[in-house]
């Protein structure tokens, strides 16, 4: 078997992109708008628009809403369009791990979906209050389905457009402004989904500064202006818990083309709960795997009984060729671009969309077996073969358990099994041998402390046999346990320039996390260890231990057995402090 040495460097490659550059290049690559249940509405007005009022002060009245246009701000030279177009994408970006989609527009949105969270976007200055935004409430845990907030983008111009200011003359960039309204927008949207103001800064955490949720006395104007800012590991958990994630589990395999003649496509025959298919809204498109765009296909057959549940299966196949195969960081390997040469690792991956955060039990992708074909599309003789993990499942005495599962046709060992529980998203291209814990435009960020361990070093399964191993336990303590008392509320600082508050309202209650954490990733080696394979610098086939690994990164759930729209946990918490 070969192991490229351009294989491993390829995390790295992959980093550095996705840290040069203007993030206005980058895109979402979770986005997949339709399924997202929650609907985040940027409005902006042509004309004054009738809008709910929920202001406390003639200056910032919300009733009309204002216009958003160019003319407003003559310190930038852009157009309305391109920076009605640049602050979405800032927003669509922030929110793009969540159950959450961003839709623009001019005019107030129709009832059509229930959860509404609706933005005033507006080039209006406020500098009687000192106000970019002012939202309803700080809605903690997102009880109220439709809120609402606005922005007064002119604030920027009035504040810090003149000269020498950060967004006069050179520093006036469509990127500058984008970067200031679009992350007051997300700043007052999130407070509308539950997020107080947070300097909370966690271990190898960026500044508070880079956040989105600190109180305005927090940021300079270049504070603003200079970066793209993003949900912190704390806000980035709360969100999760209120709104839920896009995903639900996530995948990436190190494989081998046990054949002497190359494979052209891949298919992976897999179980899922579901006769809708399973939705890709993200898929591993690195220069270490010969193929792209994967595709779902099915059912391809009845339902089938596993683990005393019915699943339906269907075929996820890779065949389009990938122009990035073998180049940058990749240069060495052998092949064209669509084909898996003989004895060469390679890689793929996708992730599979999740939209029901409140379901305590997540929708697993249970891998059945990996079927390579060549040119004529005829099944090769031999395939890579792995373990089937599932979602977890709860047992009878509170118990998390990851279920490992051999469904090959030989007997395999699970090594090194490993665990690590993560505040945020990792991004799919750092799924990969030697990747970094970093998002998808490769922001970095630690799992949480203490929290990675190895589950199991080695066990060997004979065929059509499973391990239980246990990951977190419903009493365990949470990463995030944060109670806001009214006291808080009336305490809050304001994202503001002067004194005073930036809600309406705030609601008390309690923010928590996902169970065990936002999300859970694992690693683990599958290992034939009689397998037969092709030796590329030998030039025949030889007979040993054949290993495939398998990255796996899956959604935290929200807890709540009685279904009261409390999590257990705090229920818990709630019921012992009564209790003293």
């Amino acid at each position: 078997m070969k192991e490229s040495s351009q294989l491993r460097r390829t995390a790295f490659a992959l980093a550095l992109l996705s840290l040069s550059g203007s993030a206005f290049a980058a895109t979402c690559p979770a986005y997949n708008p339709s399924n997202k249940a929650n609907k985040l509405y940027l409005v902006y007005p042509t004309a004054p628009l009738a809008f709910p009022s929920f202001g406390f002060s003639a200056a910032s009245a919300t009733n009309p809403a204002a216009p958003f246009t160019a003319v407003d701000l003559p310190s930038y030279t852009g157009t309305t369009v391109a920076l009605r177009d640049a602050v979405s994408h800032v927003v669509e970006l922030d929110y793009c791990e969540f159950n959450v989609q961003v839709i623009p527009g001019s005019a107030l949105p129709p009832a059509t979906f229930a959860r509404r969270n609706v933005v005033a976007v507006t080039t209006k200055a406020n500098m009687t209050d000192g106000l970019f935004g002012l939202a309803q409430a700080v809605d903690t845990n997102d009880p109220i389905a439709v809120d609402y907030s606005y922005v007064w983008g002119g604030t920027y111009q009035g504040w810090t457009g003149g000269p020498g200011g950060a967004l006069n003359g050179a520093n006036s960039t469509l990127d500058r402004w984008a970067n200031s309204i679009g992350g007051t927008t997300a700043h007052e949207a999130g407070h509308n989904y539950g997020l107080a103001h947070n300097t909370i800064v966690g271990p190898g955490e960026d500044t508070y500064k880079h956040h989105v949720m600190p109180a305005g006395g927090s940021l300079n104007a270049e504070d603003r202006a200079g970066y793209r800012r993003h949900f912190s590991d704390h806000e980035f958990s709360v969100l999760a818990a209120n709104v839920g994630l896009s995903l639900q589990t996530m995948w990436n395999w190190d494989l081998v083309n046990p054949n002497a003649a190359p494979a052209h496509s891949l298919e992976m025959r897999v179980l899922y709960p579901s006769a809708t298919p399973p939705v890709i809204d993200w898929a591993f498109a690195g220069c270490s795997s010969p193929w792209i765009n994967p595709t779902v296909i099915g059912p391809i057959g009845p339902s089938e009984i596993f683990q005393g549940g019915t699943f339906y299966p269907y075929t996820v196949k890779w065949s389009t060729p990938n122009p990035a195969w073998g180049t940058g960081g990749c240069i060495g390997l052998p092949g064209p671009p669509g084909q898996a040469p003989g004895g060469v690792k390679f890689h793929i991956g996708a992730s599979f969309a999740g939209v029901n955060f409140n379901l305590s039990t997540l929708n697993p992708i249970v891998i059945k077996d990996i079927t390579l074909r060549d040119g004529a599309s005829n099944p090769m003789a031999l395939n890579p073969r792995l373990h089937a993990f599932d979602a977890g499942t709860l047992d009878t005495v509170g118990n998390l358990n990851l279920g490992v599962f051999n469904l090959a046709a030989a007997p395999l060992v699970v090594r090194d099994l490993q665990a690590m529980e993560l505040p945020r998203v990792l991004g799919l291209d750092q799924m990969v041998v030697n990747g970094r814990i970093a998002d998808f435009l490769g922001v970095p960020f630690e799992p949480w402390p203490n929290t990675t361990r190895t589950l199991v070093r080695e066990a060997s399964l004979s065929q059509g046999k499973g391990l239980s191993v246990p990951i977190a336990k419903v009493g365990q303590a949470r990463h995030v346990y944060e109670v806001i008392t009214a006291d808080d509320c009336k305490k809050s600082q304001a994202d503001r320039f002067t004194a005073g508050p930036d809600t309406a309202d705030c609601r008390p209650g309690t923010n928590i996390d996902l169970f065990p954490s936002t999300t859970v990733y694992f690693t683990a080696n599958s290992v034939d260890p009689n397998a037969t394979y092709w030796d590329p610098e030998k030039r025949t086939y030889v007979r040993g231990a054949l290993s495939t690994r398998t990255y796996y990164q899956l959604s935290g759930r929200r807890l709540d057995k009685d279904r009261n729209g409390i999590d257990d946990y705090v229920d818990a918490r709630q019921r012992d402090a009564q209790g003293k």
